[in-house]
Order: C-alpha cells, then structure tokens, then sequence
C-alpha cells in the first residue's frame, strides 16, 4: 500500500494565488508579462483577495498586471472532479495547480484556461504601485525560448493542447 503525503498549513501559513493562460486562439498567441526588474517574462497571477472566487481572482490579477480583460474559456480538460451527468464535457475548472515555498509559506497557484484578442490595445494605469511589467502577447511558436520558467512553459503547452486538440466553446 502506498503511503499518503499529508502537511498542513494554516491561514497564516499559505496565501492562494490565480492566474490565467489567456490564449489568442485565431492567432495562435499566449498573454506573457515580462518583469522589467529581472527581465523574466512569465504568466500574469497575483493574490486571491478575501471573498474573491478563484475564477474572479484569476481574472482580475490577469487584468491588473496585463491591461487585458480575459474571459474564461470553457474547454474539455481532464480533470479529477465530479461533473454532472448530461453536461457538455466543458468546464472552467483549472488547468493546473502549482505549490512554491518561500520563507515557510506556501503558495498556491490554481492556473485557468483564458481567451482574449491580441490586437486590442491594453487597458492603462491597471499595474499596482509595487508592479511594473510589460505586456507580451508571444506566438506559439516562441513559448519555451521566451518563457523564464519551465513550469509556466509546461502550464502553457497544457493549455494550448487542451484547446486546440479537445476543444472549446467561446464565451
């Protein structure tokens, strides 16, 4: 029998965090934001706030880093949860979860399939006082020689073969 890995953290020991892998579908284009201090070039996400949904969250971290206003996009990912019979086989459920540690609080990223057009201008002044990206929409194409970290390319590749080989339905 296999042994099961159990932690706990308490509230003041981990901080939930969204964010999306906004896709330009029609052209074949993933929402990247490049840090100006360290000139990584990563996927937009920030804090869930208090009483925020996690969809909520990820789209507002993903407007307020980028000037992009995404949409959810329901697509047919593989996924542990229980779906009701009769449904469509599309969900808005997170593409991805990932876990860091640093200094003894955990993160923890729920990632979501978004969708928005790369040829509007992005919105102003949305950047919190402590942030200060660049917005990047890359090609397909480009992904893993832009992208800083492997994780993000691997979340982005999960997206891309979720919505181009299964499906989706536009909002």
């Amino acid at each position: 029998m296999e042994a099961i890995n159990h932690t706990l953290h308490l509230s003041d020991q981990f901080v939930i965090s969204c964010g999306t892998v906004t896709l330009d579908v029609n052209r074949s284009k993933v929402l990247l934001i490049r840090w100006r201090k360290t000139n990584e070039i990563f996927l937009p996400k920030g804090r869930k706030d208090v009483n925020d949904s996690l969809t909520d969250a990820a789209i507002r971290e993903t407007f307020e880093e980028t000037g992009v206003q995404p949409r959810i996009l329901p697509a047919r990912i593989n996924t542990l949860a229980t779906s009701q019979e009769g449904t469509s086989g599309l969900f808005t459920e997170p593409i991805a979860v990932s876990h860091r540690m640093n200094e003894g609080i955990l993160k923890i990223i729920f990632w979501y399939i978004g969708e928005s057009d790369s040829t509007q201008t992005p919105a102003k002044w949305t950047q919190q006082e402590d942030e200060d990206f660049d917005t990047i929409w890359e090609d397909y194409g480009n992904i893993n020689s832009t992208i800083t970290f492997s994780e993000d390319q691997r979340i982005v590749w999960a997206a891309i073969d979720t919505v181009h080989r299964r499906g989706t339905q536009a909002v």
